[in-house]
């Protein structure tokens, strides 16, 4: 007589657990399919699978519009809708695989962020922290027919935190060493982990520095009327010149110089300032190419300022680790690496750590699934402002 498959997931440490991701530049759904054992600095993570599946560009730009004026109506209709494309992803991952749905312990999805308030806001009297993830994971439990866990940030909001950066866990279990290091993602957001040497779970704190590639990719589909909806490997920044009063401007944006814990999105860096930012730039005279160079460098100056004000003073770090998008844009990663050498660091990537940057946040969300699972808190006070270390994770089984 077989087990209750919900006993099971509860009762073991070892999970075969597929992560679902999509991130602030609305790209499509990142999956990871991977063995997980254990928890904390004794998780073993073995034989990851990494596939994208990219949304359709009518999904993405109904997104896009959504999170800049979309109503109620619609955010209900997008809930499902992409519930049903991430459940869509992931049997089609599964099938490529070889892999059948009931070997799959747990399912763990991060969703689709559409607005993030992590500041205090009051409405109707009532003072809160909000965001909102959809993509819902019912359809997922439903359609796949595993127990499926998401929605991980309202948690640690409920606790007084700003819910996120939620990777903050996963970077302390996948990186910490001897010596002080930070953990740079560059995605549509760019965060950063601070992991002093030999850290505690306790010293660990991470924030959001300010733009990734949200701002350069805004600007660049502008500038290009959709043409290009990135600078591939930095290209066209390659070819502009930086214009200092530009990058002035856009140094002086108040998130940029706010102490952590902070965390933003695209109601700061989406296509709202990347219109401003072109229109200025025209009104200066510049090219398409130098106004995509001054927003390249805005991202890296954004980080440096960071690491100066917040980081240096409190921590020896010897290396910067790097991953996300930003990673494979040439320019962008020239620029950082030259900010870098002039502090005495060094600038690696996660590759050099045999973990593949594009796969990072799937596998991250798979890791924060599982420990949700095992029953161990998975924020990080000192990367949200939480009040206390909680369980993040709503389960549908």
């Amino acid at each position: 007589m077989s087990r209750n498959p919900w006993l099971d997931l509860f009762s073991s440490d070892q999970r075969m657990v597929a992560g679902l991701m999509s991130g602030t530049s609305m790209d499509g759904v990142d999956v990871v399919l991977v063995e997980l054992k254990g928890s904390a600095r004794r998780l073993r993570v073995k034989g990851y699978k990494y596939h994208l599946r990219p949304y359709s560009e009518e999904l993405r730009r109904t997104l896009l519009r959504a999170a800049e004026r979309g109503s109620t109506r619609m955010t209900c209709l997008l809930n499902m809708a992409v519930g049903k494309v991430f459940a869509d992803a992931l049997l089609s991952v599964l099938e490529e695989a070889g892999v059948d749905p009931r070997d799959i312990d747990l399912i763990s999805s991060h969703g689709q962020t559409l607005y993030h308030a992590p500041r205090p806001t009051s409405i109707a009297g009532v003072t809160v922290r909000s965001t909102l993830q959809i993509g819902e994971i019912s359809i997922l439990a439903e359609r796949v027919g595993r127990p499926t866990v998401g929605d991980f940030r309202v948690r640690d909001m409920a606790a007084g935190g700003e819910g996120a950066p939620i990777i903050a866990y996963v970077d302390y279990i996948l990186f910490s060493s001897k010596t002080g290091r930070a953990v740079q993602n560059l995605g549509g957001i760019a965060n950063v982990t601070v992991l002093p040497p030999t850290p505690s779970i306790e010293e660990v704190y991470a924030f959001d520095t300010g733009p990734g590639n949200m701002l350069i990719d805004g600007v660049v589909s502008i500038l290009t009327r959709g043409e290009r909806r990135i600078d591939v490997n930095g290209e066209m920044a390659a070819e502009g010149s930086v214009d200092e009063v530009l990058l002035e401007w856009l140094m002086k944006h108040p998130f940029i110089r706010m102490p952590p814990p902070k965390t933003t999105g695209r109601e700061e860096f989406g296509l709202r300032l990347a219109r401003k930012i072109v229109e200025a730039g025209r009104r200066r005279g510049l090219s398409p190419e130098d106004i995509v160079a001054t927003v390249t460098m805005f991202t890296v100056k954004s980080i440096i300022y960071n690491y100066d004000k917040y980081i240096l003073p409190k921590v020896g770090i010897n290396e910067v680790i790097v991953g996300g998008g930003g990673a494979r844009n040439k320019t962008l990663m020239g620029m950082l690496r030259e900010e870098l050498r002039s502090r005495g660091i060094r600038l690696s990537f996660h590759e050099d750590y045999g973990i593949d940057s594009k796969a990072k946040e799937a596998l991250g969300i798979a890791i924060l699934g599982h420990e949700a699972a095992n029953g161990v808190p998975n924020n990080v006070p000192g990367a949200t402002g939480a009040r206390r270390r909680v369980v993040m994770g709503k389960f549908v089984l």
